[in-house]
């Protein structure tokens, strides 16, 4: 309200419920309203959070449990025992001046503890479960009362005096289940349309970058609009700001509450704490790196870069593998020749983002020989395999990576007389269909979005071809390396 109180009189309705929206043959957008008559505008921004109506009109993601809910609660610092107050300033020492984020001695609970200001103390706890509590198009639900009650009963013996106490002491501790959306939008605007906030990437609490990704959104929809020349130059400036940083964002928040809560692939066990979790993330092979990009932040990062000593950086900006952002001039400079390959890299282009290796691949005329193989002697077990219309089996290698034996393709073509042909023979890098690829000798790797390596494949001049792993959202882009080894990347990511 202070913010529209800036705006001329009039231009802002309350209480209004908009339920739908239309763009017409000339442009505008119709907003349908729950009651009232509609509105015809000539830009519409959705904000209408994460279980948002207009989400639809932007390739549709639905809304994914992640497998876990958080008890939530808070209670003002003045009704708390004054042994519970001294013990909690003992435990966070700097507790109202940061957010801590706290995990079990024994593993499998972590949970988040801050100040909310005016004294009130907030707190969530996380806990496993495979299906919510709350019911359909909900999000909160009231703690069955067993539940609550063995929550604060073993709130002490689990969490120590100072967060225990606090636990005990909160009046009306309640559930929320924790969302976030199946997949990230491609693209956060269609024609006379944008949309921002929870509504574009609702996203698992786990960084507490919720909020800031909205008000980055107004920040760069602003900047857009002060430099458009129309409504549809400025959304198309605005979505490609913005979608590709939203939907790492929101994949790495996802894994970190999966490696947080012991659910993670590349994990074998939960964090006990600090330490461990870090140690976790790097093992897991997950790309830490969500810094916001482009001009107006780079005065940010370079008062960082020459400001921040390194031991007072935190672990996003302190993790090995993560740079500061530079100008565009410095990461081209960075790109540099590369020497030893055919292929000519364009001034400005940056590589693909790989998270993590995800398969390798070997081809065969007999699956179960090499399966056989693989399973006896190197141990692999056996894991489920989508049905592709050709033999195959997958076998784990370690979480997170597999091995995927695949029946040879009687159809592909023969080289110097040698049968099958080998990716060596593949001159012609990338001139062969994508099923020579998908059933050959090749190495998968993981991306956090899938649109962004699309985009960065073509800026760097390199073909592929696509397919969609059967019966789920994970799509897969084949290519040629210029000694014509195969490569598969993917959004594998998106399917945990």
């Amino acid at each position: 309200r202070a913010l529209a109180a800036q705006l001329p009189e009039g231009c802002v309705t309350y209480g209004r419920k908009a339920m739908s929206a239309e763009v017409q043959q000339d442009g505008t957008t119709r907003v349908q309203f729950q009651e009232g008559p509609p509105a015809t505008c000539d830009l519409l921004v959705a904000a209408d959070g994460p279980r948002s109506a207009f989400r639809q009109h932007f390739g549709s993601s639905a809304m994914r449990f992640a497998g876990y809910f958080a008890w939530r609660g808070k209670v003002p610092m003045d009704e708390l025992p004054d042994r519970t107050q001294a013990a909690l300033k003992e435990a966070y020492p700097d507790f109202g001046n940061c957010l801590y984020f706290v995990h079990r001695p024994e593993g499998g609970q972590h949970a988040v503890l801050y100040g909310l200001g005016n004294g009130l103390v907030n707190w969530l706890l996380y806990e496993n479960r495979p299906q919510p509590l709350a019911g359909p198009g909900q999000t909160v639900a009231v703690a069955p009362m067993h539940e609550l009650e063995q929550l604060k009963s073993t709130a002490r013996s689990r969490w120590g005096e100072g967060f225990g106490g606090v636990i005990e002491a909160t009046p009306e501790p309640f559930v929320n289940d924790i969302y976030d959306l199946q997949d990230p939008l491609p693209s956060f605007a269609n024609r006379s349309m944008a949309i921002l906030g929870d509504a574009a990437h609702a996203i698992t609490p786990h960084m507490a970058k919720g909020s800031n990704l909205a008000l980055h959104d107004a920040l760069t929809l602003a900047a857009a609009a002060a430099g458009a020349a129309d409504v549809p130059s400025m959304l198309q400036a605005y979505s490609e700001a913005r979608t590709q940083e939203c939907a790492r964002c929101l994949l790495l928040s996802r894994h970190l509450g999966r490696v947080r809560s012991g659910l993670h692939p590349g994990c074998k066990s939960s964090p006990k704490d600090g330490v461990s979790f870090e140690a976790l993330v790097r093992s897991s092979g997950m790309c830490a790196r969500t810094l916001p990009t482009g001009e107006l932040f780079l005065p940010v990062w370079d008062f960082l870069r020459s400001g921040l000593p390194e031991s007072e950086r935190g672990f996003f900006l302190r993790s090995e593998g993560t740079e500061l952002p530079r100008t565009l001039k410095q990461k081209a400079d960075n790109i540099g020749d590369r020497s030893g390959t055919s292929m000519r890299i364009p001034p400005g282009a940056e590589p693909v983002q790989i998270t993590c290796v995800n398969h390798i691949s070997r081809e065969t005329a007999d699956v179960e020989r090499l399966r056989r193989f693989y399973s006896t002697v190197l141990g692999l077990k056996a894991l489920r395999r989508p049905d592709f219309g050709f033999g195959g089996a997958w076998l784990e290698i370690q979480p997170g990576i597999s091995l995927h034996i695949i029946e040879l393709d009687p159809d592909k073509p023969t080289a110097e007389g040698r049968h099958p042909v080998q990716d060596a023979d593949l001159t012609d890098a990338g001139r062969l269909p994508e099923r020579f690829i998908r059933r050959s000798h090749h190495v998968a790797l993981t991306v956090p979005d899938i649109g962004a390596a699309k985009a960065t494949l073509e800026a760097h001049g390199v073909r592929y071809a696509e397919n969609t792993v059967p019966g789920t959202s994970c799509v897969q882009l084949f290519f040629h390396d210029p000694d014509g080894n195969g490569v598969e990347i993917g959004n594998f990511d998106a399917v945990l």
